[in-house]
């Protein structure tokens, strides 16, 4: 088996890590397949997490790890041992009941079928293929996997700082384990995550989805999310970098923040698992889980009653997931927290018209802007108002405005930044206008009481 394979064939690894916690019975209502990708996510923020302590420790990466990660798996089921909460399902379906498939479900299906195979297409043909893979995401993760460990020394190297040798370690211990295994980082391979991480969201989407909504909603919302990725993803080019791994922890993450399941201390601390991943993928992902959990506890007045508690199961593995990263980095003198673009005050307004404009070329260019305007107009479209709409609007809101802050910190036209990084930062919007017109399509009392 070529090396290719065996690489990809180590995201394996990842469901069979988080299955002892997926496999507690308040997480059957989001079937088989969900779970078993939904494992897999967990299985990834455990895994990197041990891998960053070991580094921290001193410890090389070896089988060890992987037995520590199934252990920390199996001591979070034990901390969900007595969940057996009541928690909605839609009215008119019970667990284990379906909805059969009319033809608005096969059409979704057919969307997202298509879309998977296009994203795979233009993977393979090198058409979606980030430079970012080049310039440091690989370049780490074979340094990584060489070492068998975070290598210091390798970082503390002053050529290397374009690196961003501050970026969270999530993508590049994934990248390393796999590469250890193989014997060698595969470069094509690696592009391979974009239609991976995709075909992940559209197998777990809908599973989640259908916590609060019937089938035909559940997978068109979903073949909306995966054709509007897929094709933002291709023309922002995004294979082989972090945005897929951000894609994917962010989209189950909200989805299950908007379902009833959230209402319930298994889910609250399944989507803390989600956004740890998130967190510990890509420095854009801390606005947005900071985002997504004070708006949590705006739309969901039964989580003010217990605020500390529901904080710490939504924020707390996010915050551990980054705790040893920078324990590492102040411990070697290599950093001491995320690099900023200027001073916090410092705001350069004269490139306000600069910034709007570069902004507008950006999502042009990334598919006619189709990624973000045809989810806003489903959005538009939608009939219905609930207040856990508010939840993923909100986050797009306050995204928006802190990217476009953040351009407006650049001394100079921050054009050719904006170029090549707003269509990638940007995305979430994709997802969130979606989530936002599904959310609004249920109502407020589309669920009915069932035991899980």
């Amino acid at each position: 088996m070529r090396g290719g394979h065996v690489w990809l064939a180590t995201f394996a690894l990842f469901p069979l890590v988080g299955a002892p916690l997926l496999k507690h019975p308040v997480f059957h209502r989001f079937g088989l397949v969900s779970r078993v990708v939904l494992a897999g996510g967990v299985g990834m923020a455990i895994v990197s997490w041990t891998m960053t302590v070991f580094a921290l420790a001193g410890v090389r990466w070896g089988p060890t790890l992987l037995l520590v990660s199934v252990a920390l798996a199996f001591a979070l089921r034990l901390a969900l041992s007595g969940a057996s909460e009541r928690v909605p399902f839609p009215r008119g379906r019970g667990e284990g009941q379906g909805e059969g498939r009319p033809a608005t479900t096969v059409a979704a299906l057919a969307i997202i079928a298509v879309s998977l195979l296009t994203a795979l297409a233009a993977t393979i043909a090198a058409r979606s293929t980030s430079l970012d893979l080049v310039l440091f995401w690989g370049p780490k993760a074979q340094q990584f996997a060489a070492a068998r460990t975070i290598d210091a020394t390798f970082l503390s190297a002053p050529y290397i700082d374009y690196m961003h040798i501050y970026y969270p370690p999530l993508v590049t211990n994934v990248f390393a384990l796999g590469a250890m295994v193989a014997g060698r980082f595969p470069w094509g391979a690696a592009t391979l995550t974009f239609p991976l991480f995709l075909a992940a969201t559209a197998f777990a989407l809908p599973g989640i989805l259908r916590n609060g909504a019937r089938r035909p909603a559940a997978y068109g919302t979903t073949a909306l999310v995966v054709s509007a990725l897929s094709l933002l993803g291709i023309h922002a080019s995004v294979a082989g970098n972090a945005e897929p791994f951000l894609f994917f922890f962010e989209t189950l993450a909200l989805a299950l923040l908007l379902t009833p399941f959230a209402r319930t201390v298994a889910g609250q601390f399944l989507a803390g698992l989600l956004l740890a991943g998130a967190a510990g993928a890509k420095v854009e992902a801390l606005p947005f889980v900071g985002a997504a959990v004070v708006l949590f506890f705006v739309v969901l007045p039964a989580a003010r009653r217990s605020p500390g508690p529901t904080l710490v199961r939504l924020l707390g593995p996010a915050a551990l997931s980054l705790v040893p990263w920078f324990a590492f980095g102040a411990s070697r003198k290599l950093f001491y927290g995320y690099y900023s673009y200027g001073r916090f005050l410092e705001i350069h307004w004269e490139h306000f018209g600069s910034v709007l404009s570069g902004l507008g070329t950006a999502f042009w260019n990334a598919g006619y802007a189709l990624p973000v305007l045809v989810p806003l107009v489903v959005l538009l479209l939608t009939r219905g108002k609930t207040r856990r709409a508010i939840l993923p609007l909100g986050v797009a809101v306050l995204l928006a405005g802190f990217f476009t802050f953040t351009y407006l910190h650049s001394a100079t036209d921050p054009k050719v930044w904006i170029g090549w990084s707003a269509a990638r930062i940007f995305s979430p919007l994709t997802v969130l206008f979606a989530l936002a017109a599904h959310t609004a399509a249920q109502g407020e009392d589309g669920v009915e009481e069932s035991s899980g």
